[in-house]
């Protein structure tokens, strides 16, 4: 009962506060949780009772603030920020100073979008919030004599706004961290407080610190809000762990009808490459929640990598039904529009995701990827870079600047690039493939090696094309073992998957190898089972097969 309570009251604290985010997450949640009983409805109307003649006394200094609370709030909530700060100038209550600073950050970033001259202008991403210094100099004057605040949504805005002006991550974590142990059922800041973390192991090193804080060891409720955090971490950092599925277990006996929960699973699956369970998942995360479009983007790229053009279709316009406004939908459509290969129709309507919410950290990768479709590196360079700056932890926005630094044969910058993608998602064999051809093209044989051994290392299946690589690299470097070990190899693995293009070529080589060394009957066995290949390929087999033949003949 204390959870839900906790639930209950934060849903209404944050929302009274304009933290919609925030308070529409904890009223999902106090949602998801199952059905009250007869006994647990007496005690909470009980509770209620007396937490409603608690919250009628406050204290003089928010009383005497009261009306003109009341009358900011109407005009935040017609978005009229700078008439909401306006009012209430003067007041000293922790509520009222939050709402008139929050509400002067708003309008910054209001004016910061409007003059930032639309998506890729010219101006983009180089304007700023006039707002932010402003706001910093009077949370300064909040503090108290030992020179801290000791408010929670006031360290949150203290947090956003150290973040914003000077990507100070350090002060930003210790200010969201100050702020989730005074008040912990605000997810918008443990959001936030993702947004600071660099790497999984700061992340983790900041789980740490919470777990060994008394308030949140001795309290189950504010215990809970930890193991979310735990939860999205690992998602943020695209790491999975049995640890991470015995959290989801516990959350889901707790919420069995909070999607929230249902979604990490989907995004545990996604992650893993899963798409058949994620896919599950998401459907009946749709049939629960028909009109939902929070993370329905990311349904959506399941169904892209799936190549499940009429479910996107559907799902498509869905969405467009519910809310053509919303940075989801947009997404969502421009998937279906670049699944039809209609790159220019998919890149408007990423870049109406980005107008309706700069922030839509997957619509500047995705875009990205359209300007590569139609070999516009430069644009895809500057799409990866915004998705960098919005979030350095996405893998894929440093895999796309890669890809299109090497399109420009900028090996240099390639290679770093995917060293930081590789970084973020060491167990990719992708991202080790990457790293090995771009040491390959830079004459670094020895470390291509190394790289695609490694590719070999973290992939679950064997892969013959990696195996064809790793021995044309040991021809490159002159070691005749390894390449024909590896070429073995590779030929072995039809077994496994049928004949492939590398197979083919592992069989030609070794049918020269074989012809070279004057084992005939070696080189006539792999030369005349050479069937699949291209024309030349088995042209040349032929060749070696009658002179093999040939020569074991006379011998």
């Amino acid at each position: 009962m204390d959870l839900r309570n906790s639930l209950l009251e934060a849903a209404t604290v944050l929302a009274d506060l304009h933290l919609y985010q925030a308070s529409k997450w904890a009223a999902e949640a106090l949602n998801g949780m199952s059905p009250l009983t007869q006994e647990q409805i007496f005690a909470l109307s009980q509770t209620k009772h007396s937490s409603a003649k608690k919250s009628n006394q406050l204290d003089p200094v928010q009383l005497k603030d009261a009306e003109r609370i009341l009358l900011a709030s109407s005009y935040f909530n017609c978005k009229e920020f700078d008439r909401c700060g306006h009012v209430l100038k003067g007041c000293k209550s922790n509520k009222a100073v939050f709402l008139r600073l929050y509400a002067m950050y708003l309008s910054g970033e209001k004016r910061k979008q409007f003059d930032s001259d639309g998506v890729l202008g010219q101006k983009d991403g180089k304007t700023s919030n006039m707002a932010l210094s402003q706001v910093l100099k009077e949370l300064s004057w909040c503090k108290d004599v030992s020179g801290r605040l000791d408010d929670p949504f006031l360290l949150y805005l203290a947090g956003i706004v150290t973040l914003k002006s000077s990507n100070d991550f350090r002060s930003a974590q210790e200010l969201f961290y100050q702020s989730l142990t005074l008040y912990p059922f605000n997810w918008s800041c443990w959001r936030e407080l993702i947004e600071c973390l660099s790497s999984f192991q700061e992340a983790i090193s900041m789980v740490s610190k919470f777990s060994r804080n008394s308030r949140f060891s001795e309290n189950r409720s504010f215990h809970v809000m930890v193991v979310f955090f735990e939860v999205v971490v690992h998602q943020e950092f695209f790491q999975g762990s049995t640890e991470v599925n015995n959290h989801l277990n516990f959350l889901l006996q707790l919420f069995p009808r909070l999607s929230f929960v249902k979604i990490q699973q989907a995004l545990v699956c996604y992650n893993a490459l899963d798409y058949q369970a994620a896919e599950s998942i998401f459907d009946s995360v749709l049939t629960s929640d028909p009109l939902r479009l929070d993370d329905m983007d990311t349904y959506s790229n399941i169904l892209y990598v799936m190549e499940k053009k009429s479910k996107l279709s559907f799902l498509a316009q869905h969405a467009l039904k519910i809310d053509p406004l919303r940075p989801e939908t947009c997404c969502i459509v421009a998937n279906y529009y670049s699944l039809k290969f209609d790159h220019q129709k998919a890149i408007m309507y990423y870049k109406r995701a980005l107008s309706l919410d700069r922030n839509c950290l997957s619509a500047w990768t995705l875009m990205g990827h359209e300007f590569v479709e139609l070999k516009n590196s430069h644009a895809a360079i500057e799409s990866y870079r915004r998705a960098v700056d919005s979030n350095n932890k996405d893998f894929r926005a440093w895999y796309g600047l890669g890809q299109a630094y090497e399109v420009l044969d900028m090996n240099l910058y390639s290679l770093y690039y995917y060293q930081r993608a590789c970084e973020l998602k060491p167990t990719d064999k992708r991202m080790w493939q990457a790293i090995g051809n771009c040491c390959e093209k830079l004459g670094e044989f020895e470390d291509a090696v190394k790289s695609y051994k490694k590719a070999l290392n973290v992939s679950s299946e064997t892969d013959s094309s990696i195996l064809y690589k790793l021995a044309t690299l040991y021809s490159e470097i002159g070691d005749s073992k390894n390449t024909k070990s590896y070429m073995i190899w590779c030929l072995n693995e039809e077994a496994e998957e049928g004949a492939t293009d590398e197979s083919s070529k592992a069989r030609l080589w070794l049918a020269k190898h074989e012809l070279e060394a004057q084992n005939w009957q070696q080189a006539y066995k792999y030369a005349t089972d050479l069937t699949y290949g291209t024309s030349h390929d088995i042209e040349e087999a032929r060749s070696i097969a009658r002179e093999a033949g040939e020569r074991k003949s006379k011998e």
